[in-house]
């Protein structure tokens, strides 16, 4: 991601808030900061380079460690009243590749209703290291990060919005809505529950393990995804790369429509299952059908498979340790 480009998108966030103009700057150093808010605050966070961790607890406030570097400013209520998103563009990425340039398009996403009362907001500003411990309401977290890494524990607001330009994002115990883009990285969801998830890569793979999911749509233009052990609720469930493969490991019924533009399908349904399988394209139900699944790839196999990949020896064997659950930062294909 180009700078012109980190600076649109940070404008353009930092718009969503207007009421940013005029509120008091707190420069933070390395040691804790506890900021009075109300229980449920927005939290925003830009951030030139660095690595973001965020964190939920039972309290009002915020408690902010960050190095030197970061800044913040807290917006009260009054500033914040009816000025809240109701919706958030990810950003525009083109990868160049042999076979040509490949684009993820500007994309609206739509934020779920917040919930009422009083809301203040929290924005945190700068180059360094941060770790932030919300209030478990918090309905927001929106986290623009260049360079460097998001990684966020046992979140259960509203929404929540990542976007890294370089680095990865790691989700492990969170559920609500959420979107995350990184241009260039990888990507890994564990034990987490989303009522909607939105979740793209330009140059990077994508591992969850043990995830459930009411609606879910995963894009990749040069990157793998694996889906392992996962449960789908009755809704979208759509994953697709161009260069890579798609590996949905699934925990309860289903049923599965994959396409690889290269022919390459794979996949073990048990004594139960049933498959119709084409040149290019398969249909199959498992463990005795249930929600839609779709998984495409335009140049890689495509695996399905009944719960965890460890649990299909010939599976793991072929694919070896590019889609094994355990490693979230698997060779790129």
């Amino acid at each position: 991601m180009t700078a012109t480009t980190w600076r649109r998108g940070l404008a353009g966030l930092l718009s969503v808030f207007a009421f940013l103009a005029g509120t008091a700057s707190y420069a933070r150093a390395a040691v804790p900061s506890y900021i009075p808010t109300t229980p449920a605050p927005f939290v925003v966070l830009q951030i030139e380079s660095g690595s973001v961790t965020v964190r939920t607890w039972d309290r009002a406030g915020v408690q902010l460690i960050a190095d030197p570097g970061i800044t913040s400013n807290h917006a009260p209520t009054r500033q914040v009243a009816a000025r809240a998103p109701r919706q958030i563009m990810l950003w525009s990425e083109t990868i160049t590749t042999p076979a040509g340039a490949l684009n993820l398009a500007p994309e609206p996403f739509l934020l779920p209703p917040f919930p009422p009362g009083e809301h203040d907001a929290l924005i945190v500003r700068g180059s360094g290291n941060v770790t932030l411990t919300v209030p478990e309401q918090t309905p927001l977290v929106l986290a623009n990060v260049r360079t460097g890494s998001v990684n966020v524990d046992n979140f259960h607001g509203n929404a929540l919005v990542v976007h890294v330009g370089s680095g990865n994002v790691r989700l492990d115990d969170d559920s609500g809505t959420a979107a995350v883009q990184v241009n260039s990285g990888p990507v890994y969801a564990a034990n987490s529950v989303f009522e909607r998830l939105r979740l793209r890569t330009g140059r990077g793979n994508v591992v969850m393990n043990n995830c459930r999911a009411n609606q879910i749509q995963v894009t990749s233009l040069v990157g793998s995804i694996l889906y392992d052990d996962g449960i789908f609720e009755p809704g979208i469930a759509r994953f697709e790369t161009n260069r890579g493969m798609v590996a949905i490991g699934i925990a309860n019924g289903a049923q599965i429509e994959a396409h690889s533009g290269v022919g390459r399908i794979f996949y073990d349904v048990g004594p139960d299952g049933t498959v119709n399988r084409g040149p290019t394209d398969t249909q199959a139900t498992i463990m005795g059908g249930g929600p839609v699944v779709t998984a495409s790839s335009v140049s890689g196999a495509v695996i399905f498979y009944r719960g965890s990949l460890r649990d299909h020896p010939m599976l793991d064997r072929r694919l070896g340790r590019k889609l094994r659950s355990d490693a979230p930062d698997f060779q790129q294909p």
